[in-house]
């Protein structure tokens, strides 16, 4: 019995280290990528993730949803995209309504009107593949300090619970 509560202790510090080091490592990418290299929207092997904060694509994807891009070689009418708009400086997530020599034309779901711009190729940074609803909001807390605290002090916290639980159980054993 004393060996599955080991076995359990260190699979339990396994996974929180995991997981911590994974947060921290992807944290410290994107602010490495944004801050260095001024990539508003880091890619990892093709993909880009953002947390929606507009409602222009709602009901499809609303305020709060987190997104997943993936860069393409090439895009079509139909096709939700999230592109940079270098006159707002922001990045935007519209629907492809017409492609052109010029560009792309694009519009929200819930808008009433086309963008009054077109979207160049080299402003797209991929479609979007994937949409995981609220789930953004809780990205953009782990992305905060308190956030990342919160993360390493919940990892401290079962990491001592484990060893007062085996602890507790490896002595009720011997007793």
């Amino acid at each position: 019995m004393g060996k599955v509560y080991k076995g359990f202790k260190i699979a339990l510090r396994a996974v929180l280290l995991t997981v911590a080091g994974i947060l921290l490592v992807y944290n410290a990418y994107i602010l490495i990528a944004r801050w260095l290299y001024g990539d508003g929207m880091p890619k990892i092997f093709g993909y880009s993730f953002a947390v929606v904060v507009s409602g222009s694509m709602a009901d499809e994807i609303c305020i709060g949803d987190f997104i997943v891009t993936k860069e393409q070689s090439s895009y079509s009418v139909g096709e939700v995209i999230t592109f940079y708009d270098r006159e707002s400086g922001t990045y935007i997530t519209h629907r492809i309504i017409l492609v052109s020599e010029s560009g792309y034309a694009t519009k929200g779901d819930a808008n009433n009107a086309a963008d009054d711009f077109s979207v160049p190729a080299s402003a797209i940074v991929g479609k979007v593949v994937a949409v995981i609803p609220r789930f953004g909001k809780a990205v953009t807390f782990l992305q905060s300090p308190l956030g990342m605290l919160s993360v390493v002090g919940g990892a401290a916290v079962l990491w001592i619970l484990a060893d007062i639980v085996t602890d507790g159980l490896r002595k009720r054993k011997n007793e």
